[in-house]
């Protein structure tokens, strides 16, 4: 059992967070990994009351949170009233300012995780009194902002936080599929670690067979980015 500052904060044996990947993260996944001994959150992403009604209830007192899109969560509020009911182990704010939400999230004493991807999101994240920060780098799936890699932006968060508030977590992401993307996290002053494509490719994950089978036969050469997802689910992003 690998014991970090994370792992002891959260009551959890291994310092592996799963990101709330939108509708992919459902209660199966989340309790699949809370139950595996890390720490699972629901993917309340651009915000359905109903499902996130149904995947808290089907979780079943397994102790999970959940996570939003920012921007998204600000035009349906009310959203976070219905996660903070369930008494979620922390709620995670991705791409968008956290200041107005983080008020109501540690008035529950719920703890709060902003992802980030440059130091100066950093610095705002820290200013709305995160718990934890998730450094983000380019290597990750789904949206981003800025160029910035893992192995870069993480040390330099680290350092941000020594120095203005060293209580506050840690958690890189972007491009950590197994042990080893973990300890180079842990290298690099990071407390644990955010994953979300590999358990994307998991059989709890909410992922057709059909996509799961291509992108398990794919390989990291393969990669591409591309807005289409978005434009054809009609999601207006904010220019990043």
């Amino acid at each position: 059992m690998l014991t970090t500052r994370l792992t002891h904060a959260f009551g959890i044996e291994h310092p592996v967070v799963l990101a709330p990947m939108d509708l992919v993260s459902g209660a199966r996944l989340a309790t699949a990994v809370t139950t595996a001994g890390g720490l699972g959150l629901i993917g309340g992403g651009y915000g359905d009351g109903e499902w996130l009604k149904r995947e808290f209830a089907a979780a079943a007192g397994t102790r999970v949170g959940c996570g939003f899109i920012t921007w998204s969560l600000a035009r349906r509020p009310e959203l976070l009233d219905i996660a903070l009911e369930h008494r979620p182990a922390a709620v995670m704010l991705s791409f968008g300012d956290p200041a107005p939400f983080a008020g109501r999230i540690r008035a529950a004493t719920v703890p709060l995780l902003c992802q980030v991807h440059t130091l100066d999101q950093a610095r705002q994240a820290l200013d709305a009194g995160a718990d934890v920060v998730v450094a983000q780098g380019g290597e990750a799936g789904g949206h981003g902002v800025g160029t910035r890699s893992t192995f870069t932006l993480i040390p330099d968060v680290a350092d941000l936080i020594a120095a203005r508030s060293p209580d506050t977590l840690l958690l890189g992401a972007g491009g950590v599929a197994d042990g080893r993307g973990l300890a180079g996290a842990l290298a690099l002053g990071a407390d644990g670690v955010l994953v979300g494509t590999r358990f994307w490719a998991t059989e709890e994950a909410v992922v057709s067979a059909r996509a799961h089978a291509r992108a398990v036969a794919a390989d990291g050469d393969e990669t591409i980015r591309t807005s289409v997802y978005d434009i054809v689910r009609s999601y207006d992003w904010p220019v990043e």
